[in-house]
């Protein structure tokens, strides 16, 4: 292309055309003269005098005609024969830059080129022929070098050879041609695009000319070959050399012809797959490569339309846009009020979420708790709590609710009551799920469910656990270093009532230093930005490699070591971890050995050795606790005041100091104090329905009916069999 770009700066740009496509036409000769001998038996010799001698003039003059027609000699002032051609060289001499006006016509010059061009060389090997016969002719009439017979011969092999020719030469003409003129007829056509006038592209043939040439082309070669095989074997002697030069000849033909028209096929493609492309984004048609080929420019030209019947509904669009500009803005503002009333609900909704999830988790016994907790959005899907169960166990969950946003928010508010509720009734992780799947399958109409994780652990801290599809708790075992997966059978829960029947439960217990690590799928299905995931196998390296941190920090390292593995990536899913740590505490020995004491009904025994370790311990929560209960059952209502008192002022956030503190007001008849602190006790847990139950006693013995039926009221709603408000209720409205 360079070189064509030489000769089009200093002689002109139809003679740089002309130029390669005769020089191709050379070549394809000398395969059109191996064919057209293949056919004719006539002696070498004599043929290759012939040739020598009148050859080169008869190709001389016809291709010197060519390059004259095309422009030779404009360097010389002396322009091309034909006005299109003319017109063509100016164009390209202002680099396109022509009026408006005359971008069509010569868009049809540059256009009409290849077939202009195949016509000129059609007509030159013709003329190129014609020359050969009259030099025979001249041969054989007036110096008697060949026989009629021979001249009869080379007739014959020149009319093969102008058949053979014209079809190679013509039609590698037009292909080199429609190739090197390409980028003018392009950029010709854009320009004609852009100056708003809609025109198809032109084309000259169809596809299947160009197919059915190169079928021509196989037939003719391999028909050729025949003849030179049957002439060798006619004349009895086979030239090795002949037959692999035409071999050779006719495949550098053929191949050469095939990868241009491929080529150009190809490029067209391409083209049309970008072009594509860039309307499907909202660009500018804009076409590189033009084809001349009926079929394509069919295509060409419906993406054209495409295009711009998608710009056409743009401006309307654009229009429509502007004339309802202001009801938009006003209709934005409206928009924008509402939002941001969504977003402070949203916001509220979130607060109201995150106070149902306890942000720091008082130790039970030598339990001692860290929990961390991510939400991907304001109102997020993950769930954890700890909180008393029968018989004086301690309930321990987690759980992923499907989804995010008010519907997780609803199915995890439902689900805190429904596991508090439940945990009353039983200390069982197995029969507590059973009974939280009916609950929200009974409830909870949204198609949401949730996978959970339970543990249950007593005094002795024998751990029972059950898994409701959720991830594998991980037990970290002190002594060892080694982990333990922890995993029971158990589908998802508030999903299928049949799922009643899978939960199983294990049994396993805690040594002192030994962890247990609960926590959601968005620690190990966290994605960096490479789409990488986090793994459980990472996790579980993090959790042994850290072990020697105390347990805030512990928990800390594992949700750092993630965050540093997602970068700058976004969550995809709400994180949650929440480590339990079992570590020895003297002042729960003491707490241990008084709870002995008191299933054997010593209390005063109990209170004594409390009261011990009060004196060792002053400012221990758990002993003042435990300490303040025994003097309630012992009916010290005054001390179990002082005592609880002294504890509310350091812990604000036991719901079972608060109802201990009103059950001694209670007792004493101080109702308005008793009240004071069973409101605060619903305040933290508003299902708890023992709080409840004491409050409206308080109101029905201060003579508040109406407030001692609305706490009796809300006892039903969470416990519909509670026999003991009903009784109230109905006792209340005189129903009884």
């Amino acid at each position: 292309m360079r070189f064509v770009k030489f000769l089009a700066k200093h002689v002109s740009y139809t003679f740089a055309v002309a130029f390669i496509t005769v020089m191709v036409g050379w070549i394809l000769g000398i395969v059109g003269f191996f064919w057209g001998t293949s056919f004719i038996i006539i002696s070498s010799e004599k043929l290759s005098t012939y040739l020598a001698q009148w050859l080169p003039l008869a190709v001389a003059l016809p291709t010197l005609l060519h390059y004259v027609e095309f422009g030779l000699l404009m360097p010389l002032k002396v322009p091309a024969v034909f006005k299109p051609l003319r017109n063509i060289n100016r164009a390209y001499e202002a680099e396109l830059e022509i009026p408006a006006e005359d971008l069509p016509p010569v868009y049809g010059y540059f256009t009409d080129l290849p077939m202009f061009n195949m016509l000129a060389a059609v007509f030159n090997i013709t003329l190129t022929a014609i020359i050969i016969i009259g030099f025979s002719f001249f041969e054989y009439r007036f110096r008697g070098g060949y026989s009629f017979a021979e001249f009869q011969a080379l007739l014959k092999i020149s009319f093969l050879t102008l058949l053979f020719t014209i079809s190679l030469y013509g039609m590698s003409t037009y292909l080199i041609t429609e190739t090197l003129t390409n980028t003018e007829r392009s950029e010709l056509y854009n320009k004609i695009i852009r100056s708003g006038v809609r025109m198809k592209p032109r084309a000259l043939i169809g596809i299947r000319i160009k197919f059915s040439f190169f079928v021509w082309l196989m037939v003719i070669t391999l028909v050729a070959f025949a003849a030179l095989i049957e002439k060798a074997g006619m004349l009895g002697e086979y030239n090795i050399l002949v037959i692999g030069i035409y071999f050779i000849v006719s495949v550098f033909a053929c191949i050469l012809l095939m990868q241009i028209t491929t080529h150009s096929i190809l490029r067209i493609l391409k083209d049309l797959i970008r072009v594509t492309r860039v309307i499907a984004s909202g660009g500018t048609a804009r076409y590189e490569v033009l084809s001349l080929e009926r079929e394509f420019t069919a295509i060409e030209y419906a993406l054209m339309e495409m295009a711009w019947e998608i710009d056409e509904y743009r401006r309307d669009a654009e229009g429509k846009v502007a004339q309802r500009t202001e009801e938009l803005q006003e209709a934005m503002a409206s928009l924008r009020g509402r939002d941001d009333q969504i977003q402070r609900q949203l916001d509220m909704a979130s607060v109201i979420q995150r106070s149902i999830l306890p942000g720091k988790i008082d130790d039970w016994n030598e339990l001692k708790f860290a929990v961390r907790y991510l939400a991907m959005e304001k109102i997020g899907g993950d769930f954890y709590d700890v909180n008393l169960l029968k018989d004086d166990k301690i309930g321990i969950i987690i759980a992923d609710v499907s989804g995010h946003g008010i519907p997780a928010a609803l199915v995890t508010t439902m689900a805190k009551m429904s596991f508090g509720n439940t945990g009353t009734k039983f200390d069982s992780p197995k029969k507590i799920f059973q009974e939280v799947n009916q609950n929200i399958l009974d409830h909870v109409k949204t198609q949401d469910y949730m996978t959970a994780f339970m543990l249950s652990i007593d005094e002795e801290y024998e751990v029972v656990y059950s898994n409701a599809s959720h991830q594998k708790a991980i037990l970290l075992r002190a002594e060892s270093g080694s982990i333990e997966l922890l995993d029971t059978n158990g589908l998802f829960i508030g999903a299928v009532e049949d799922a009643r029947d899978t939960y199983d439960e294990k049994h396993t217990k805690l040594e002192y230093g030994d962890r247990i690590i609960l926590y959601t799928d968005g620690i190990p299905e966290a994605i960096n930005a490479e789409r990488a995931e986090y793994t459980n196998a990472r996790l579980e390296q993090m959790i042994v490699k850290n072990r020697h941190l105390p347990v805030e920090e512990y928990a800390d390292s594992i949700i750092n070591d993630v965050r540093r593995f997602i970068g700058n990536a976004q969550l995809v899913d709400d994180i949650t971890i929440l480590v339990v740590e079992l570590v020895r505490d003297e002042a729960i020995d003491i707490i241990k050995r008084s709870k002995k004491l008191i299933s054997s009904h010593q209390y005063n025994e109990a209170i004594a050795l409390l009261e011990k370790g009060l004196a060792l311990y002053p400012d221990n929560q758990k002993i003042l606790y435990n300490l303040a209960k025994n003097y309630f059952r012992l009916n010290n209502y005054a001390k179990t005041i002082e005592i609880i008192q002294k504890y509310i002022d350091n812990d604000k956030m036991n719901k079972y100091a608060y109802y201990i503190g009103g059950a001694a007001f209670y007792q004493i008849a101080e109702y308005n104090r008793a009240v004071s602190l069973f409101e605060k006790a619903v305040e933290l847990d508003q299902s708890f329905v023992n709080a409840l139950f004491a409050l409206g006693m308080s109101y029905k013995k201060k003579g508040d009916e109406l407030n001692a039926t609305k706490s009796f009221e809300k006892v039903v709603t969470i416990d519909p069999d509670n026999k003991m408000a009903l009784f109230e209720i109905k006792s209340i409205s005189g129903t009884l």
